[in-house]
């Protein structure tokens, strides 16, 4: 079975090695708040089914993601899409997310991305 999230196709095999990816993310934790990576939350995976899209979902559901990283004291979200994906993009900006951002104290805490994709933060 294919499923197919925001113009990529995964497998069943490839969107469980995608998820499962999350459990190796490892975070500094006191009383059940964070306290590593400057409290950033990492999305890694956000797509809405292509046939879902266009309804508000994708909105409904990032509007909740900031809603609860503000509850739990986050200072920013931070995710990437691929470059060309100018729904996603144009999403993220309608939130609030920045494409061009330079903060020093994130330089080196930033997790790293390859070509063909862009970095977007949030903050909260």
């Amino acid at each position: 079975m294919k499923l197919r999230i925001v113009e990529k196709d995964y497998t069943d095999d490839s969107l469980r090695v995608t998820i499962d990816s999350a459990n190796r993310i490892w975070s500094a934790y006191e009383n059940g708040k964070c306290i590593g990576s400057y409290g950033g939350l990492y999305v890694i995976l956000f797509g809405i089914s292509k046939p879902a899209q266009g309804r508000g979902i994708g909105t409904r559901l990032l509007k909740k993601i900031i809603k609860w990283s503000r509850k739990h004291s986050y200072t920013f979200i931070y995710l990437l899409t691929e470059y060309d994906n100018d729904k996603a993009i144009r999403l993220y900006e309608k939130a609030g997310f920045q494409k061009d951002f330079r903060q020093s104290f994130l330089d080196e805490e930033l997790p790293g991305y390859g070509d063909g994709v862009v970095p977007l933060i949030l903050f909260v």
